[in-house]
């Protein structure tokens, strides 16, 4: 069976188009409106896509009508139930509508699939789409630093690792930051800190910086704090960024640290904010306290990073675990369908 993509301007346009490459007996399989591609795509302009399949025993008609209003012929169910199940998990409408396009892709436009709904293929899908980092504990030495906007957890989640790398590890670890604005967050890293027998310094400059980079120059792990403010303060992204150059380069890691709860449209604004600080890795915190998980697929994809670790909780040591695509995936489809 054949699956291609056709575009055009309208629908009656792209089903001739699809009559003349496919035959009378092609099929529609998807109708939906995406952004062009290239330049006008990066202006807003949109076309019509339809997915169509040929060798399927029904006539296409030149209607919208065989189309439901979300796009998807009605007499298949598997298609109906993906776009339910990830918009309930409030994945972004684009992405749904690339899953369910790959989903076609992958039954290869055959009816009686997609009848009912595969949960192996579906899962594949969404794992690929969960980019994330296996190689976050790993030997050597670490600079962090940890960028975000405020309540997203960079503080607690520095506390989580320091208590990894010190405990479990046994690595000499330090910690400093650069968040002169909250005296209860310096407070915090210097109560947990004497608790795990780590030092902690409060960087007021560059040249402070500098000077603690230096002392703690032998340290196996030097993890970096640094304020919450909000996502429009340029100038402060700048002197973050002159923080950052201080660093020495080699295994220098930068971790955009987000909250689950926050909308994927915040959180792309953070992401163009910060993005001049070239982060490497994205930290998702706050998993127990979501609703829905829908993010885990939306960050990924969005900034284009991998997710390196995820928090489940407030326990300090604990409740920080390695992304790991496969247990991620399951958070968005455990309870909506059998995963094999």
């Amino acid at each position: 069976m054949i699956v291609k993509k056709f575009y055009g301007r309208t629908v009656e346009e792209v089903i001739k188009d699809i009559k003349e490459n496919l035959g009378e007996d092609a099929t529609l399989l998807l109708v939906q409106k995406v952004r062009k591609k290239g330049l006008r795509g990066f202006l807003g302009f949109k076309e019509i896509e339809i997915t169509a399949a040929k060798e399927v025993n029904f006539e296409i008609q030149e209607k919208i009508s065989p189309v439901s209003e979300d796009g998807i012929i009605p007499e298949l169910p598997a298609l109906c139930k993906i776009k339910k199940l990830l918009k309930e998990e409030e994945v972004d409408t684009d992405i749904i509508n690339n899953v369910i396009s790959s989903y076609i892709e992958a039954t290869g436009g055959n009816r009686l699939k997609l009848q009912d709904l595969d949960t192996g293929i579906l899962e594949s899908l969404i794992k690929g789409l969960i980019k994330t980092e296996n190689d976050s504990f790993k030997s050597g030495k670490i600079r962090s630093i940890f960028i975000g906007p405020p309540g997203a957890g960079k503080t607690t989640t520095i506390l989580k690792l320091a208590a990894h790398y010190s405990i479990e590890e046994s690595k000499s670890t330090a910690i400093i930051t650069t968040d002169i604005y909250r005296s209860g967050a310096i407070e915090q890293l210097k109560v947990y800190s004497k608790m795990l027998d780590i030092p902690v310094e409060v960087a007021f400059n560059v040249r402070d910086f500098e000077r603690i980079i230096r002392k703690f120059d032998s340290k196996d792990v030097i993890l970096v704090d640094s304020a919450g403010r909000s996502k429009r303060d340029k100038e402060y992204v700048e002197t973050l960024r002159k923080f950052i150059y201080t660093i020495p380069l080699q295994g220098l890691k930068v971790y955009l640290v987000v909250s689950i709860m926050d909308s994927s449209r915040y959180i792309k604004e953070v992401f163009e904010n910060y993005k001049i600080l070239y982060p490497n890795f994205i930290i998702v915190s706050k998993l127990d306290e979501a609703t829905s998980f829908g993010n885990l697929i939306n960050i990924p994809v969005l900034t284009d990073l991998p997710i390196a670790y995820v928090t489940t909780g407030q326990d300090i040591p604990g409740d920080i675990e390695v992304a790991k695509s496969n247990k991620l995936a399951n958070f968005i489809l455990k309870g909506n369908v059998d995963i094999k």
